[in-house]
């Protein structure tokens, strides 16, 4: 009996301990933010934080419509962060940053936001970190257009695309969407015989989306550079002139993509490829031969 009662007594002892141990983890690791605040924060800092957590009470045992400050909002461990800084002056910042935070944009997570703060002071220091003035307004602005900010934006922009031609406007703003897609619809991959060409503009894409171009060719990784892959490509692009019935038209067409800056084939074309077309080895060998012919003259 007397061996079962010692046995039941160093139990509870050890489940005192355990518990005892464990209170004492629960401490260590969770921190009561109140505390903190109270015993560690100067009181110009904790003026500060506090107008930044304060909220309306709504209903409980909270008078309705009082205010009260909601100090769970703010963890401990980044308060003890701030209370590291450097300063009275660096915390201060710190503390007046996340304020002009709250009086213009929402903050969900005030902890993160105040240890995003802590952060930038620490690498940058706190002497960027603007004040907020005696209304409470950041110096540094509002951080959201107003209605009256967004509508001149677009009527500005509206009147860079009116000069450039893209779009017309006889100054009737019905507010809707500027369209500013109008010079798309004018580019074409297959022009007529009848239509203006004015330019020709190289570009790179799936080859199965370029199937109803005029001049493609495909390009496959290989090893020729950019500079060859652009000549090798007009000379295909003029046998597809040779084949063609209106001589006239294409004759123009193949003077314009002549015409395109060796800048902008290179701008395009990707580095290291082989031209894949019927007849691009012919071309080739055209090529060589053409500058094995310029090396002994």
């Amino acid at each position: 009996k007397n061996k079962k009662k010692g046995g039941r007594s160093n139990a509870n002892l050890e489940s005192l301990n355990q518990l005892k141990a464990a209170a004492e983890t629960t401490s260590l690791l969770i921190k009561n933010t109140e505390d903190v605040v109270d015993s560690k924060l100067s009181q110009e800092v904790r003026t500060i934080l506090a107008v930044c957590v304060t909220v309306k009470a709504s209903g409980g045992a909270a008078i309705e419509g009082s205010n009260i400050i909601r100090w769970d909002k703010l963890d401990a461990e980044v308060l003890e962060q701030l209370i590291k800084l450097d300063s009275i002056e660096a915390q201060v910042a710190a503390a007046n940053r996340l304020l002009s935070l709250t009086q213009s944009t929402r903050v969900d997570n005030f902890s993160a936001s105040l240890a995003g703060i802590i952060r930038t002071v620490q690498k940058y220091g706190y002497e960027g970190i603007q004040p907020i003035d005696n209304e409470g307004a950041g110096v540094e602005g509002k951080q959201r257009k107003t209605r009256a900010e967004k509508a001149a934006e677009k009527e500005a922009w509206r009147e860079i695309l009116a000069e450039d031609g893209i779009i017309e406007d006889n100054g009737d703003n019905d507010g809707g969407p500027v369209d500013d897609t109008a010079e798309i619809g004018k580019l074409t991959g297959k022009p007529n015989s009848n239509d203006l060409v004015l330019y020709a503009l190289p570009v790179c894409a799936p080859y199965h989306t370029l199937r109803n171009y005029s001049y493609r060719v495909k390009l496959t990784p290989g090893s020729q550079r950019r500079g060859k892959a652009s000549k090798q490509c007009i000379e295909m692009f003029k046998r597809t002139d040779d084949r063609s019935a209106d001589r006239t038209a294409m004759a123009r067409y193949y003077d314009l993509i002549k015409g395109v800056n060796v800048n902008d084939w290179a701008q395009v074309i990707c580095g290291d490829v082989k031209i894949s077309a019927a007849g691009a080895s012919k071309v080739m060998k055209k090529q060589k031969t053409g500058a094995k012919k310029s090396k002994k003259n």
